[in-house]
């Protein structure tokens, strides 16, 4: 059987150039979701932040499922609401470039896995928004890691009858933590699966059995050392499969 084809997000960075003071900018994914993905039985495919529709649609059109990855943030104007002043690293075109692919992905009837970012986006083009900054409060509950990608830094409490809890089928479990917003008002055709202690929306996805799901922690990071968590990507490569 073909291994599927997983169309994978992905971001610019910016590097001195050399020999003088300019600098260059790379477009690329972490090396961690590529991984995911091959160990899944998935054929990873970058999907630049170009803001090209017709681009977009050209690699949707090769592509098993969508895999939208972690990054900055996505600028408050998408969802309309003013920038917060802790807002960084915004990129209006990945913005755009991602959500024409959820766009052509869900025409398509694609499987769709966000991390992170992805989670805020698939909410996002379902027509929700985000808590721009999550306050300090619950002092067991890190959502800003500085530390270890794959250190397990607080529990979320999952939602029974959730294609998450199918996958990780426990009433709590520990999870690494990178982000300081999360998905606010949920979309239409969207249904939380997972919470933090202190309320903060973990984990969402389709309210109807579609094959989309979005995590705000990183499976990617913490499956080379609990693997376990590699059982996301094995289901996003399943229903890729069954597309």
């Amino acid at each position: 059987m073909p291994r599927p084809i997983i169309l994978i997000s992905s971001g610019r960075t910016l590097f001195p150039s050399r020999g003088d003071d300019a600098q260059s900018t790379k477009v690329g994914s972490d090396e961690q979701y590529v991984a995911a993905v091959i160990r899944a039985g998935g054929v990873p495919l970058l999907l630049p932040p170009h803001g090209d529709k017709d681009a977009t649609r050209a690699s949707l059109a090769v592509a098993d499922a969508l895999l939208l990855t972690g990054g900055g943030d996505i600028h408050s104007l998408v969802y309309g609401a003013q920038p917060h002043p802790k807002s960084f690293d915004q990129d209006p075109a990945r913005d755009a470039t991602e959500l024409l692919a959820v766009d052509f992905a869900l025409k398509k009837r694609l499987p769709i896995l966000g991390i992170c970012r992805g989670c805020q986006l698939i909410n996002i083009a379902f027509g929700g928004d985000l808590v721009q900054h999550i306050p300090a409060g619950d002092e067991w509950v890190k959502h800003e890691s500085q530390g270890m990608a794959g250190l397990l830094l607080h529990t979320i409490s999952l939602e029974p009858n959730t294609m998450l809890h199918k996958l990780f089928p426990v009433d709590s479990m520990a999870v690494n933590s990178f982000h300081h917003q999360a998905p606010g008002r949920i979309g239409e055709g969207l249904r939380v699966s997972a919470r933090a202690t202190d309320g903060t929306i973990e984990a969402l996805e389709a309210d109807d059995g579609r094959p989309i799901l979005g995590v705000i922690f990183h499976p990617e990071e913490c499956s080379p050392y609990y693997p376990a968590f590699d059982a996301i990507f094995k289901w996003l490569i399943s229903k890729a499969r069954k597309k």
